[in-house]
C-alpha cells in the first residue's frame, strides 16, 4: 500500500491506500476540491529488515506478557500454568513467528489469569502490528 497525500488549502493528510482510485474515493468523502497524489511508494523491507521487525515485536509481546503476570500479581503455581500454556506462544515469538502466533492464539482457553481482555489485549497488539507491516 502506498502513502498518498490528500489536500486541500491548509488541509492535508497522508493515508495509505491500495490504489490512486481508493484514494481519490476517499477524498470524494471529504467533499469537492481535494486533491491526491503519490506521496510515497512502498518499498517492502528486505529479508534481513522482515526478520528484525518481527524479533522485536516478539521481544515486545514477551515482555508485555510478563508485565501483565506480574502486575496481576499471580501465584508462582498461576505462573507456572500461564507458561505450559503459553509454551508454544512464547517459543514462537522468540522466533519472531507472528503469523504463528496470530493463528494459534485464538484457541487458547480463557481462565481467570489469561481473561478476556488480556486475550484480546494480545490479539489487538497483532493484528495491528501485521496491519503495519
Amino acid at each position: 500500500m502506498n502513502d498518498y497525500k490528500i489536500h486541500k488549502e491548509g488541509y492535508s493528510v497522508i493515508k495509505k491506500f491500495s490504489t490512486l482510485s481508493d484514494a481519490q474515493t476517499f477524498a470524494n468523502t471529504l467533499g469537492e476540491g481535494y486533491t491526491v497524489e503519490l506521496y510515497r511508494e512502498y518499498v517492502p523491507p528486505t529479508l534481513r529488515e522482515r526478520l528484525l521487525m518481527d524479533m522485536e515485536f516478539g521481544r515486545n509481546l514477551i515482555y508485555v506478557f510478563v508485565e501483565d503476570n506480574r502486575a496481576m500479581e499471580i501465584t508462582t503455581v498461576q505462573s507456572e500454568k500461564m507458561l505450559v500454556k503459553f509454551r508454544d506462544i512464547l517459543a514462537f515469538a522468540q522466533i519472531g513467528a507472528i503469523l504463528s502466533i496470530y493463528t494459534h492464539l485464538p484457541n487458547i482457553a480463557i481462565d481467570d489469569v489469561f481473561t478476556q481482555e488480556r486475550k484480546d489485549k494480545y490479539e489487538q497488539m497483532i493484528s495491528y502490528y501485521m496491519l503495519q507491516t
